[in-house]
């Protein structure tokens, strides 16, 4: 049986004449949350202008795309109608002139604490969550996924542009994130124990409020039986989100296979990686930590696609993410084509060409 996953997508909603996300008027958050669909459900996020898509346990491709499509539609529809567009970016394009946060304690408790930092967190992510049967798999898995990490945020890099300008990066929320206490490559574990020490440690220091704000771009879920790797950012369509959970799931398959002993190159030195990935996006060149030089993207696609081939063949997925990498070297990823829109009509072009995307699979 298929090792399963569940995907998290968050996005903004906004208006379409300026691309500035808009908060929810009560109406169409109730409609939103409201409406039942098989399986995804709807959650609000820490900003008013913001929803998230959670899947159900997921075992294949096609269940995932299909849950996720669905509910792109219908929140599409339901935006339409009250004339606000839905942009699954990892960034806003235009930043309001006031943030409007969600209510509730908890989002209180996140402004109250960091509140310059919550001010401006204009940024989605996408989280694939990984069944591991154990705390000791999910180290390995998460040991083997270092490595990886930055090769992900590149590839799913989906936010090159902030508040009305482009940054030179493909992945400007990769940046953006690295405010937060604990964001980038989280450094390799020798046991469970170190892992749970280390956690206990960080929240000690008084630097988080608790578990749930270590962001590293992998760890362990705090709730679930599961690792959960947010290195990429939100994607435009639901089958980009599919192919890279289908990719990372493919990763965690690989390194249940080994004895745990994969590469554990310097946090510091990968980190660089991942700086550089956000910036190169799809194009140019990656820091490659086992070869000390600089290759081309094209050459680290390939060597995972080496190292997860196997897992991709059992699980039936080899078709899908190559398909999806096809696309990837064809016409880009979401920064190529936010680039592309702004060049031809700025802001209201990228928010108007995304959502004509967002529900397509």
């Amino acid at each position: 049986m298929n090792r399963t996953f569940g995907i998290e997508e968050e996005f903004f909603l906004v208006d379409p004449a300026t691309a500035a996300p808009v908060p929810m008027s009560d109406r169409l958050s109730s409609q939103l949350l409201g409406l039942e669909l098989p399986g995804t459900t709807v959650h609000r996020e820490l900003l008013a202008s913001q929803l998230e898509i959670v899947t159900g346990i997921c075992a294949s491709a096609d269940e995932a795309l299909e849950a996720l499509v669905r509910r792109r539609a219908a929140i599409e529809r339901i935006c339409r109608e009250h004339q606000v567009l839905p942009f699954a970016s990892g960034t806003a394009l235009q930043l309001p002139s006031a943030t409007d946060f969600t209510k509730g304690q908890r989002y209180a408790t996140i402004h109250e604490f960091v509140p310059g930092i919550s001010r401006e967190h204009f940024i989605n992510g996408l989280h694939i969550h990984v069944h591991i049967p154990d705390a000791a798999a999910g180290v390995r898995a998460l040991n083997a996924l270092r490595g990886w990490l930055p090769l992900i945020a590149g590839i799913g890099a989906n936010s090159p542009i902030w508040n009305g300008e482009l940054t030179g990066f493909a992945s400007w929320r990769t940046v953006h994130y690295r405010r937060w206490s604990a964001t980038g490559i989280p450094p390799a574990f020798a046991t469970v124990h170190e892992y749970q020490q280390r956690v206990e440690d960080m929240i000690a220091s008084g630097s988080l409020l608790d578990p749930g704000h270590i962001s590293w771009g992998a760890r362990l879920s705090v709730n679930h039986p599961t690792i959960e790797v947010r290195a990429a950012d939100t994607q435009m369509t639901a089958g980009e989100s599919v192919a890279l959970a289908l990719l990372i799931r493919a990763i965690v398959d690989t390194a249940s296979e080994t004895d745990g002993s994969a590469v554990t190159a310097a946090s510091e030195v990968l980190d660089l990686g991942l700086w550089q990935a956000a910036k190169s996006g799809v194009e140019g060149t990656y820091f490659d930590s086992e070869s000390r030089t600089s290759v081309p993207v094209k050459a680290v696609i390939q060597r995972v696609l080496d190292y997860t081939g196997g897992a991709l063949h059992r699980n039936g997925d080899e078709q899908f993410v190559a398909n999806y990498l096809d696309s990837l070297a064809n016409f880009g990823n979401g920064a190529t084509r936010q680039r592309e829109s702004w060049n031809q009509g700025g802001a209201k072009q990228v928010a108007a060409d995304a959502a004509k995307l967002f529900a397509q699979a």
